[in-house]
């Protein structure tokens, strides 16, 4: 089977036997599809490009703004970039289109300059810079170095020195060294970061002066600097200074000498004047004035320096005691002390004292108890008397010779020495004049039934006041209350209540206490009254702030100064005497109803503060001019016990206000009494107040 197919398979096959192979041209095999051809002409795309750069300009020159740079100094000729955008420089013009732009300019010796700036559509852009100079530098040296740099008045340091960043412009400069005249210099400071150096040559400032003296071989001092022995050539400064010569055995020469600068000079031989003795001299008990030879000297102990040539008076005087005289002499060079005793003046002193156990010191030291006799001497001695819960006494005095001094000493206890030392009168920051007063005994308020004009709310009451007070001489005025609170006491009828020394009016009771508040914070004193949200709610009974008086004590001061039991009235007689106070006159017959018939005290409303004569207790207006709130409410108390109210302060509370004293509108004999009372709860214009306040009482041990 297998030959088979090899013989069908060989049968198959051509033969090749004869054939050639010719060889022929090669023809590539055509294409089905065509490729176009594009050919590029260098003419025509520079030409292209030529016209849209053309087109790009026009443009850029079409919607483009200029922009004006200016920038000083113009000698600084600096370096100038916009960036940002696109920018074209014509001159000091640059053409930039619309936005947010950065100038920088550069120039050698200028701080870098930066400024952002916006160019809008409209507006054309102009800017003005200027560039800063950078700062000099300047390097001073001298000869000889170590010279003071001195700037304004400022040391800034020795030369040779480089000052550093000066910013440009005129300096004076000086240039100062120990004993070489000081050199002024103008300089100018370039600045641009410059290095400029400056030498200066110091000028001397001394001249010599040829020194000589006898003997010769002195020692030379210039300002108490060793320079050298004469005879020396000595260089001294031309503004003077101090030389000195000295020698053993001998004074020393001491003067101040001066030479021009550069010259040299021959001085006088100087003549050494042999040295003084020495006196040290003392006394007992020192402290002793000295005279030399009629010429104060000083106090002993005291150093006396003699010329030995002569013989001296010295004088020895010391208070109290006899005066002492010696002559004395000493040689060259000698030293020598002298001590000595002082003699008293005696006089005699004679202390009484009361208590008659009280202590008796002389000079701090104790001298027994009871009275005593002393023999002192005649100069100050501290007299001291002492005795427990009592204040002590101490007073100086000089005995006398032949004349017998008596100190007659009577010690308070601590309470009457604190009452004797209290001031008699005060004053406040507002000009308040306050008088101090401590009443002993007690006193009947009020006035008896069968009284003339007495009304039903003056019933007697027995007082005993134990408080010492002040109280102001004069009513407060408008121009004081009006520096706590603007107010006008306004007028009556056309007659004027407001000038600035009439007492003020048209003011409620809550004003007056405020006012009084308000004065105490003035005067570091704490309020009488107590305030809560500006309202007045309580009182500090034991506080020392400035108040309004108690009725108490207002009855009390406007009573003569011997108390009487009965009331008193203010004046002999109705109608009163003219000029004895203001009250409802013939001036005022045109503005008020009822008047007194033919008393004329010249003020038809208010007078000004203090016109009328003052009481027995130097207290004035009590009665007269306004009716004054006090401290109470309105009550009316009647005392069926007959016991004594001590320090009275009215009710806790009420409806209404009491009102003490007349005023400008009264006229009838009861109103014109010391005892006439009234009430109110509301401003007037004759109602005014003063102020008092209560005394620190005495700590008692």
């Amino acid at each position: 089977m297998k030959e088979k197919d090899n013989k069908n398979a060989s049968s198959e096959q051509p033969s090749f036997v004869d054939e050639k192979l010719v060889p022929i041209n090669f023809k590539p095999i055509a294409r089905s599809s065509k490729r176009s051809k594009i050919l590029f002409s260098p003419i025509k795309v520079t030409i292209g490009l030529a016209f849209l750069i053309s087109l790009s300009i026009i443009w850029f020159l079409l919607t483009a703004k200029s922009v004006v740079v200016t920038i000083a100094p113009t000698e600084a000729k600096p370096k100038v970039n916009i960036y940002g955008g696109l920018s074209f420089q014509l001159s000091d013009n640059y053409l930039v289109r619309p936005g947010d732009y950065t100038l920088k300019a550069l120039a050698p010796g200028y701080f870098d300059l930066n400024h952002t700036f916006t160019v809008n559509e409209k507006n054309l852009a102009q800017l003005e810079l200027t560039m800063k100079k950078k700062p000099g530098h300047l390097r001073l040296t001298s000869k000889p170095s170590g010279s003071e740099i001195i700037m304004g008045s400022e040391v800034v340091g020795l030369t040779p020195f480089n000052i550093k960043s000066i910013q440009s412009g005129e300096y004076e400069i000086n240039l100062s060294l120990p004993r070489y005249k000081t050199k002024k210099l103008d300089v100018k400071i370039d600045g641009l970061d410059i290095q400029q150096d400056i030498h200066i040559d110091l000028e001397p400032d001394w001249g010599f002066l040829e020194l000589d003296s006898s003997p010769s071989g002195a020692e030379i001092k210039i300002n108490d600097r060793y320079i050298g022995n004469t005879p020396f050539s000595v260089p001294i400064l031309s503004t003077g200074e101090i030389v000195s010569l000295s020698y053993d055995g001998y004074k020393t020469w001491k003067k101040k000498l001066s030479i021009d600068s550069g010259k040299t000079k021959i001085f006088p031989k100087i003549e050494l004047e042999l040295a003084d003795g020495t006196l040290d001299l003392t006394t007992i008990p020192s402290g002793a004035t000295i005279t030399l030879d009629g010429e104060y000297k000083g106090n002993t102990p005291l150093t006396l320096y003699l010329n030995a040539k002569k013989e001296h008076d010295i004088a020895i005087f010391l208070n109290g005691y006899l005066t002492q005289k010696k002559s004395i002499s000493l040689v060259s060079g000698e030293k020598r002390k002298i001590s000595v005793d002082m003699n008293p003046i005696m006089g005699a002193v004679t202390v009484v004292v009361s208590p008659k156990d009280s202590s008796v010191w002389i000079n701090e030291e104790p001298q027994g108890t009871g009275n005593r006799e002393f023999q002192l001497p005649s100069h100050p001695q501290l007299i001291e008397v002492k005795k427990t819960g009592y204040a002590s006494y101490k007073k100086f005095i000089t005995p006398q010779p032949k004349f017998e001094q008596i100190i007659d000493v009577q010690l308070l206890t601590e309470e009457q020495a604190y009452w004797a030392s209290v001031p008699k009168e005060i004053i406040t920051t507002m000009n308040h004049k306050l008088k101090f007063f401590r009443p002993i005994n007690e006193f009947f308020m009020g006035a008896p039934r069968q009284e003339i004009g007495r009304r039903a709310n003056e019933v007697l009451r027995k007082i005993i006041i134990t408080r010492p007070f002040y109280i102001a001489t004069k009513e407060v005025t408008n121009e004081q209350f009006s520096e706590f609170q603007k107010h006008s006491s306004r007028h009556f009828k056309g007659k004027t209540l407001n000038k600035p020394k009439q007492p003020v009016v048209n003011i409620s009771w809550e004003q007056a206490a405020l006012y009084c508040n308000w004065l105490s914070k003035k005067d570091g004193l704490v309020p009488f009254y107590t305030e809560e949200n500006g309202k007045l709610i309580g009182t500090d009974t034991g506080g020392i702030g400035y108040r309004l008086p108690t009725e108490a004590e207002w009855s009390w001061v406007a009573r003569s100064q011997n108390i009487a039991v009965e009331s008193e009235t203010l004046f002999t007689g109705y109608p009163p005497k003219n000029k004895s106070g203001n009250f409802a006159d013939k001036s005022a017959s045109d503005i008020l109803s009822s008047v007194i018939p033919l008393f004329d005290d010249g003020y038809p409303t208010t007078s000004i503060v203090g016109s009328f004569d003052e009481n027995e207790k130097g207290l004035y207006d009590l009665q007269g001019n306004v009716s004054e709130w006090v401290n109470d409410f309105y009550e009316i108390k009647f005392n069926l016990s007959g016991t004594a109210e001590i320090d009275p302060m009215g009710p806790k509370s009420g409806k209404f206000k009491t009102i003490r004293g007349s005023s400008w509108r009264d006229s009838s004999l009861s109103s014109l009494r010391l005892t006439f009372r009234d009430m109110a709860n509301s401003p007037t214009d004759d109602v005014g107040f003063r102020i008092a306040r209560f005394i620190q009482p005495i700590v008692k041990k």
